[in-house]
């Protein structure tokens, strides 16, 4: 039987192996350089900030348009919702604290199943002695008082309107928080002693009963947000 014997020349095994690790190194390179790209691109997704929810507070070309409206009225606005998602106490208490900027501001709390305006500012509406004289309380923002909506629970009725006559004798801005206007028992006083308004409602037919209440009432609607 014949044999087969192989021969190892060395520059033989050398040659066929440069050209092999060209195509290698770039075949390799092909491969890896969009797989690079990929994963550093979706590194840079996960890293990136989340965009943040869109919210119903209005966004700062709002706030700015609201408050030259407030502006230009007179001292007292009504700021009239038919639910919270519309209206949170956010924007009546970043309003009354631009306003207080400009003069002296009173914001009267009319929600009376939260009393938010008391928790926002940290007052203790419940410490109140109903013996003594109840008036606005003084928040840390110069020229800024509130009146939360225990008070009127305190008093037992709503006498509004004296409220507000003596209110504007000493204030310059007056913003009432009325986030469920359209079931309160008082709508109806609210929009009279009010006589200007803000509407916040998304909507359309909330909008509409907002509307008709204010219009009974005739209650001016100076803008609807």
């Amino acid at each position: 039987m014949s044999s087969i014997a192989v021969h190892f020349v060395p520059g033989a095994a050398v040659m066929p192996l440069g050209p092999l690790w060209i195509y290698l190194s770039v075949g390799g390179a092909v491969v890896l350089f969009p797989l690079l790209i990929f994963l550093f691109k979706s590194t840079k997704k996960r890293n990136a900030p989340s965009k943040p929810n869109k919210q119903s507070i209005p966004q700062n070309a709002g706030i700015q348009q609201i408050l030259e409206v407030l502006q230009k009225s007179n001292s007292l606005v009504l700021l009239a919702a038919s639910g919270l998602t519309d209206l949170p106490v956010t924007i009546p208490v970043n309003l009354a604290v631009s306003l207080a900027g400009t003069g002296s501001c009173l914001l009267i709390d009319l929600d009376s199943k939260r009393d938010a305006l008391a928790k926002v500012f940290e007052v203790d509406s419940s410490k109140i002695e109903t013996h003594l004289k109840i008036s606005p309380v003084p928040t840390e923002f110069k020229n800024l008082s509130v009146w939360p909506a225990r008070y009127f629970d305190l008093l037992k009725q709503m006498n509004l309107r004296s409220l507000l006559d003596a209110a504007n004798k000493k204030y310059d801005h007056i913003l009432l928080y009325a986030p469920y206007l359209t079931v309160l028992a008082d709508r109806k006083q609210i929009a009279s002693c009010s006589k200007q308004a803000i509407i916040f409602c998304k909507d359309d037919e909330k909008s509409t009963q907002l509307r008709r209440l204010l219009k009974t009432c005739d209650c001016k609607i100076l803008l609807e947000a």
